[in-house]
């Protein structure tokens, strides 16, 4: 009896001390599979992560995933639509906004049985996390907002060659769009071409007091392209964010408790869009980092860290 009862306590600690993952295919009410995986205890606190733009969610490191839910989270990261192994989409039949984008996450907590979870969203990720506070706010307990502006403009119109003018928010670097203008002038050819081209697109993104972890982005830009149904369908997202309209007042709604994290080096969206943010978001906490618009892999446990942080601070306050 003693013996079963020390096992069945050993399986516990065992259990209850590993961080384990379940991937899920999941099904939204427009019928589109989207591709997910958990990290960590389902009977902890959710936290959901939404990825940035045209990239796939294997760029929430699977460490950064795995170091939340160790902290205490379920955690939760999921392929866009158009990216990795969630279906593509034609979007000259089927066009999509930021908002029907916000409405798939709604579908992931569906099928994770989430009520209610805490937000983070990176980038375009960030947009729609802004939507998803404000249109789902039963759904959203705490908010985290990284490298993320409200009002995408700037950076849509000058990516686009077109001017930026009368706006309150500043456009991308010179060296982000000069990067931008040689890709565009001077496409990859090859296989090879196009993966450096996209290693050097991310190199620009990063900035600060960090190095840029090459080996660990090539290795997931390599993984991406095993992954990836179609190298243009992720392009859609810039159409996607394009037919949507900014969130400059929209952010003024937000009421619950909302984290922004930014890159004093940030190249795509610069500091003030951070500052605006917090300027505008009612109880709101502001973190500048020594970092350029990308933290992965560089920066992994500060961001946790901080996410920790306000987590048990917004609890006190």
């Amino acid at each position: 009896m003693k013996r079963k009862i020390f096992f069945a306590i050993l399986i516990s600690i065992m259990l209850s001390s590993k961080s384990y993952s379940e991937e899920v295919i999941l099904q939204t009410k427009e019928n589109v599979k989207l591709w997910s995986e958990s990290f960590g205890d389902k009977r902890n606190p959710a936290l959901l992560l939404i990825m940035g733009a045209m990239n796939q969610s294997i760029f929430w490191p699977r460490e950064f995933c795995e170091e939340l839910a160790k902290s205490g989270y379920y955690v939760i990261r999921y392929d866009h639509r158009d990216t990795g192994k969630s279906d593509g989409i034609d979007y000259q039949k089927n066009p999509y906004d930021l908002t029907i984008m916000k409405n798939d996450a709604v579908s992931v907590l569906n099928a994770h049985h989430i009520k209610e979870t805490m937000v983070v969203g990176l980038s375009m990720g960030g947009y729609i996390a802004q939507l998803l506070a404000v249109e789902n706010p039963e759904r959203v307990s705490k908010l985290v907002l990284i490298s993320t502006s409200a009002d995408h403009r700037p950076y849509m119109k000058a990516t686009m060659g077109v001017p930026v003018k009368n706006s309150s928010l500043p456009p991308p670097s010179e060296n982000f769009l000069g990067y931008i203008k040689k890709s565009i002038e001077s496409p990859p050819a090859t296989k090879d071409e196009i993966t450096l081209n996209i290693i050097n697109g991310w190199r620009v993104t990063y900035a600060g007091s960090k190095a840029f972890p090459a080996a660990e982005v090539s290795s997931a830009i390599r993984l991406s392209e095993e992954r990836s149904r179609s190298d243009v369908m992720p392009m859609n997202h810039a159409l996607a964010a394009n037919s949507s309209q900014d969130r400059l007042e929209l952010v003024k709604q937000i009421n619950m408790p909302t984290l922004v994290i930014h890159g004093k080096h940030d190249p795509c969206l610069p500091l003030e869009h951070g500052k605006y943010l917090s300027d505008n978001i009612p109880n709101s906490f502001f973190v500048v980092l020594d970092m350029g618009h990308s933290f992965q892999w560089s920066w992994d446990s500060e961001i946790a860290n901080e996410i920790v942080a306000f987590d048990k601070l917004s609890d006190s306050a």
